[in-house]
């Protein structure tokens, strides 16, 4: 029997808005004041035209480019202390829980509609972009960051169909045996440069095998050499003093790793799942419908990725504030139409995962999901992977960005300088200890 997103994640029965309340709520500008949005460069074609569709629509305002350079949360936070014009951005949970405390962006509970978007959004969703009792903004995509993808034309080469890994601990001990055996390009980690690179790996696999950046009550930092924290560093550092990962791959864009997997040279890589729709894509990939990945069993993979639109909080006359907040809601929620037709045009092209059951629980968004994979059976696997993702504690403190810039840092030179384990975990606690102190949380 097939399980449906709902019913994997517990959520409990979808309460259907009517069209007509929707409408009458109005979306349309009241106002000709421009409404400026920024985001990172995801497919800045898609967003153009949804942009342009709203513009064309209820006669907009709205005002889009892409920040194409950079750290973009960095960028962001530059822009906003000096008071650039910004409305709507792009932002993940940690960023908006920093941006949320420095008084820079408004939540999100005073859009239209919000009692309808409440009730369409899961539970680990709602939680994931909710902060001080404050929803924070609204839905742009949710993923599973951190899955171990497997090319299956290597898996069945090197006899391995068999014998998948079920934990971190064994995927390494496996990668180790294949290297003993002479066997190349077994791996591509997620080690890139970027602020979702190399730190949100490490935060991911210490998160799966138990282990935490922090205590969730006290915020102490919580990691120690002979746990997860510990076991994890020994790992990395076991493969790439093995030669089985090149040093570039310290300095590679999300792109190269892509490129890299999409290559078909490798046996396993980590990735974000909506890569899937890449990998199995004949016209992008040499894997097409040999891409899989290795499914929960007891044990996760990875971490819940999500990003969501956010409002800044800068002086705006009333309509313009006004005029925000509707387009915030008819792009991060139901168009005039009374359709969610970014969310759905992103699950639909993108493979990209939605805060909304009316999206998630669609026979189109099942049909286009099907497509990026290798067989029916990987649907309902993919599911309990999203089921089974956890969002970090330590997102929802706000040092979180600065540590993970430090830790983004750390750990390449970790590797580079092959330093000891102890040391790197007494400078990952002594960090956190800095921060907590900094902020005033200890």
């Amino acid at each position: 029997m097939k399980l449906t997103y709902l019913a994997i994640l517990l959520a409990g029965t979808m309460v259907a808005t009517p069209l007509a309340v929707l409408a009458e709520s109005g979306l349309e500008p009241t106002g000709d004041e421009t409404i400026f949005f920024r985001g990172w460069p995801y497919k800045p074609d898609v967003v153009d035209d949804n942009v342009n569709r709203y513009n064309a629509s209820v006669d907009g305002n709205v005002d889009y480019q892409t920040v194409t350079h950079g750290d973009y949360p960095a960028l962001m936070e530059k822009s906003l202390i000096a008071g650039e014009n910004l409305d709507i951005i792009y932002g993940n949970p940690p960023t908006a829980v920093r941006f949320y405390e420095a008084g820079w962006i408004a939540p999100a509970d005073n859009v239209p509609n919000i009692d309808a978007i409440r009730d369409d959004m899961y539970d680990n969703a709602s939680y994931a972009f909710s902060y001080d009792g404050k929803l924070l903004g609204l839905s742009y995509f949710l993923a599973v960051r951190g899955m171990v993808l497997v090319n299956t034309d290597r898996q069945v080469e090197l006899g391995l169909q068999d014998a998948q890994p079920t934990n971190w601990d064994a995927f390494y001990d496996q990668l180790l045996e294949l290297n003993a055996q002479g066997v190349k390009n077994v791996y591509m980690p997620h080690w890139f440069n970027e602020f979702y690179g190399i730190s949100w790996a490490y935060i991911w696999e210490v998160l799966n095998r138990g282990g935490s950046q922090i205590d969730p009550e006290t915020l102490a930092p919580a990691l120690t050499v002979e746990g997860p924290a510990g076991e994890t560093l020994r790992d990395w550092k076991a493969i790439y003093n093995a030669d089985m990962v090149n040093e570039e791959v310290l300095s590679f864009n999300e792109a190269a790793i892509v490129d890299a997997f999409g290559s078909g040279r490798f046996l396993y890589s980590t990735q974000a799942s909506y890569n899937l729709a890449v990998f199995n894509d004949p016209a992008q990939s040499q894997v097409a419908g040999k891409t899989s990945f290795l499914g929960f069993e007891g044990a996760g993979w990875g971490l819940l990725d999500s990003a969501m639109y956010l409002r800044t909080s800068r002086d705006r006359s009333d309509a313009l504030d006004e005029d925000t907040r509707r387009f915030q809601s008819w792009y991060g929620y139901r168009d005039h139409e009374g359709n969610v037709a970014v969310g759905q045009r992103w699950a639909n092209n993108s493979m990209l995962f939605s805060a909304y059951k009316s999206v998630m629980e669609s026979d189109e968004s099942k049909a286009a999901f099907r497509q990026g994979l290798a067989s029916d059976e990987d649907y309902d696997r993919l599911l309990t992977l999203y089921a089974n993702a956890p969002h970090p504690h330590m997102w929802k403190v706000v040092w979180a960005e600065e540590y993970n810039a430090f830790l983004r840092q750390r750990l390449g030179r970790f590797l580079i300088n092959d330093e000891p384990v102890e040391k790197v975990i007494a400078d990952l606690n002594a960090e956190i200890e800095k921060l907590n102190k900094k902020h005033g949380l200890n």
